[in-house]
């Protein structure tokens, strides 16, 4: 193993040289790139190590001595796919937003997958026309990564444009594309890098101020999370970029999350599962891929714990980190920074979340869309979260009588059951007569018991029934129609499904950030992923530690 890992870390210096350059730039005087290369990709690179170039040493201060703190970006990979890295990432952009302002901070999804269509309203600059000005344009419609507008809707970062934020989608086709010679690598890495350099600039507010000059040591203040050294005071910028899947997802286009955080300068924070043989198996094949490209490791998170082996978890996955990967001249291996207890209620579907499983809308009740169900809940001797209904119409009264007030159950019935249908309506407006909260919601089916029927076979709901629903209007009892498929499958489907953040979804991502926040130590992730320079009269560099 340890051959191996020697092995990876000189091929990782000779591959990148570059990115190793780039690095070293930090202890540096600060200043441009001196590489003055004409290819549009070697450009676009000096440009980017310029700029982290000058991220991490600062621009020339006035003060008679100060220390500053100079933030590298910080890249959110995980182990694999629905192991909580937005949440981690939402975690992290809400606790800087508090602690610098958000407009010192970035975001980006350098390669996403899920898309939608949006209206930019920043500024777009255009071309200069022949014998005027350039214009601008108020702005355009681009489609983005779905996180995207939910991190920027969110935390209110307007100083962004979504096109920044989301420069790589992977839609259908793009891999075949790709392979086929269609799609410019070289071009596409351009526009990470370019994207990138557009939310540092954007990010950017550094205030001066003077201080008390028996201010010699460093501190932080309440005001923006600011480092003060004996009369100089500077405003810190964050980027937190989110990446896609596990560390090797989107290599088939040259686009895998470690190559991208290397083209970055960034330090990645692996999120892994909570566990102890597979997630420390998980997290050593993702390791791999980041020695590859010569990419720093900041720490590990772990998600996802249960909460009886919590302190286990940390205890064991600590020791597992320190006994292989540690350098082999000693270096330290990386922190575990942050072990996150799991939480049911953030894996719970929203109406919205079954809307999309199965394609469909709400007939009634849509002001309901984002309330949340424990449908993993039915065991036995409880009637909560979710039953498919095969008895008769007095049992089902019988079961939806004796639930508690405001009690959460997804019932799922067939289309041909308009009986339970109407029973399911008449106990809502039972309830809502006597003031009594009711907070079900009812799924109802077209498709066949066997799964093998043709589209023509399905039985759809009588025109009668579907007007007696949507009488219910907005405010109504939640009931949707699932095309398709029968009672059963449709519970498997929705017990089984990853609910995801959505951008109307307040309250579950609010939920997020106040759970993850406590469990990360953000202070140790700022030393792991930071510069710091001293900076002497007249606002030269005099020395540079790389945390």
């Amino acid at each position: 193993m340890q051959r191996f890992l020697l092995r990876a870390s000189k091929n990782a210096s000779s591959v990148n040289g570059r990115i190793v350059a780039h690095r070293a730039a930090a202890a540096i005087a600060v200043g441009p790139s001196a590489s003055t290369s004409t290819s549009r990709r070697n450009s676009s690179s000096s440009t980017l190590a310029a700029n982290n170039a000058q991220q991490r040493t600062g621009p020339p201060t006035t003060s008679t001595s100060a220390t500053a703190r100079h933030q590298r970006p910080i890249y959110v990979a995980a182990t694999r796919q629905h192991v909580g890295k937005t949440s981690v990432s939402l975690a992290l952009i809400s606790h800087f937003a508090s602690r610098y302002g958000a407009p010192n901070v970035g975001y980006m999804k350098a390669v996403g997958q899920q898309c939608l269509r949006v209206w930019d309203e920043r500024p777009v600059p255009q071309p200069q026309e022949e014998g005027g000005r350039g214009r601008e344009e108020e702005g355009r419609y681009v489609v983005i990564d779905k996180d995207v507008k939910l991190v920027r809707d969110h935390f209110r970062l307007d100083h962004l444009r979504y096109a920044d934020m989301s420069p790589i989608l992977i839609p259908r086709g793009y891999t075949k594309s790709y392979l086929d010679g269609e799609v410019d690598h070289g071009g596409q890495l351009a526009d990470i890098r370019r994207a990138y350099l557009n939310i540092v600039a954007a990010s950017t507010t550094t205030t001066m101020c003077n201080e008390d000059a028996n201010d010699d040591a460093a501190s932080s203040d309440d005001n923006g999370g600011e480092r003060v050294v004996g009369g100089g005071r500077i405003a810190d910028r964050i980027t937190i970029c989110e990446g896609t899947g596990h560390a090797g997802v989107g290599s088939v286009v040259g686009a895998g999350n470690a190559r991208v955080a290397a083209e970055l300068g960034a330090d990645v924070v692996l999120v892994a599962n909570g566990g102890l043989g597979r997630a420390f198996d998980e997290l050593e094949l993702n390791r791999s891929l980041c020695l590859q490209y010569g990419v720093n490791i900041a720490g590990v998170i772990i998600n996802k714990v249960q909460p009886d082996k919590f302190d286990q978890t940390r205890t064991y996955l600590t020791k597992a980190i320190e006994q292989f990967w540690t350098g082999p001249n000693g270096e330290p291996a990386p922190p575990i920074l942050g072990v996150v207890p799991d939480r049911p209620y953030l894996g719970c579907p929203a109406l919205a979340d079954v809307e999309s499983a199965f394609g469909t809308t709400l007939l009634s009740g849509s002001d309901h869309r984002y309330r949340h169900y424990d449908v993993g809940s039915n065991v036995q001797g409880r009637n909560v979260g979710m039953s498919v209904i095969t008895t008769d119409l007095a049992a089902f009264l019988r079961t939806m009588q004796r639930q508690p007030d405001g009690a959460r159950t997804v019932f799922v019935c067939h289309s041909t059951r308009d009986d339970v249908v109407l029973g399911f309506l008449g106990e809502y407006r039972r309830r809502a007569r006597r003031n009594i909260p009711f907070e079900s919601a009812l799924v109802v089916c077209t498709g066949g018991d066997d799964g093998g029927y043709a589209r023509e076979d399905e039985v759809e709901l009588s025109a009668e029934v579907c007007e007696m629903i949507m009488d219910g209007g907005p405010s109504g009892p939640p009931i949707l129609v699932a095309g398709g498929c029968s009672p059963a499958d449709a519970a498997k489907r929705i017990r089984t499904m990853t609910p995801k953040f959505n951008a109307s979804d307040e309250r579950r991502v609010s939920r997020a950030t106040e759970h993850y926040s406590p469990y990360i130590d953000f202070d140790l992730l700022l030393e792991r992923t930071s510069t710091v320079t001293e900076v002497a009269a007249g606002g030269e560099v005099a020395t540079a530690a790389a945390s």
